[in-house]
């Protein structure tokens, strides 16, 4: 089962969506470096952010048109996204635009959670005014594919061999949604 919580509550039989404040620095770092050693999923098999940077992006989320999401089960955070203005809103030509980023633990993928964080942040991105959301994904990951298009995003162009994972070469698939 899955709710939304505008105040931090944990329950141990339930996971929690919310947005993130400061304190989840060090879950979200966890959950990233997860993912990223599974070496199949992210660009990066690390997380680029020290605590205290992490801390610092999740106060200026809080205050502009950026979201950070957990997912928290029993007071651990399993999964997060992120929505951030796409190419960090530093052009005024962009600011329609958000761009997503999700990191979901193992043993916790095809259960929904996915889908439910998506949810939440397409319905945030229409009422902060975004236009259009995107994001890329691996060719290789057809289940995170496949639940983008669920979510409405069709594909929009495709870098073709961009990532070599392991021996395999995988395409780039960018995606986008008009909100």
């Amino acid at each position: 089962m899955f709710f939304l919580a505008r105040k931090p509550r944990i329950h141990n039989d339930e996971i929690e969506l919310r947005e993130a404040v400061p304190s989840d620095a060090r879950g979200i770092i966890e959950v990233a470096g997860a993912v990223g050693r599974e070496k199949i999923y992210n660009v990066s098999e690390g997380f680029g952010y020290s605590e205290a940077e992490e801390r610092n992006l999740i106060a200026r989320a809080v205050r502009s048109r950026d979201l950070v999401l957990v997912a928290e089960e029993g007071g651990r955070i399993v999964g997060f996204l992120t929505l951030m203005r796409y190419f960090g809103g530093r052009s005024p030509k962009v600011q329609h635009v958000g761009e997503i980023g999700i990191n979901i633990l193992d043993g916790y993928r095809n259960k929904g959670l996915g889908y439910k964080m998506m949810d939440y942040a397409i319905d945030w991105a229409r009422n902060k005014g975004y236009i259009k959301l995107c994001l890329s994904v691996f060719s290789t990951n057809e289940r995170a594919a496949s639940l983008y298009k669920k979510c409405g995003f069709m594909e929009e162009g495709r870098r073709r061999a961009q990532f070599k994972i392991d021996d395999e070469y995988a395409d780039e698939i960018d995606m986008g949604l008009f909100l």
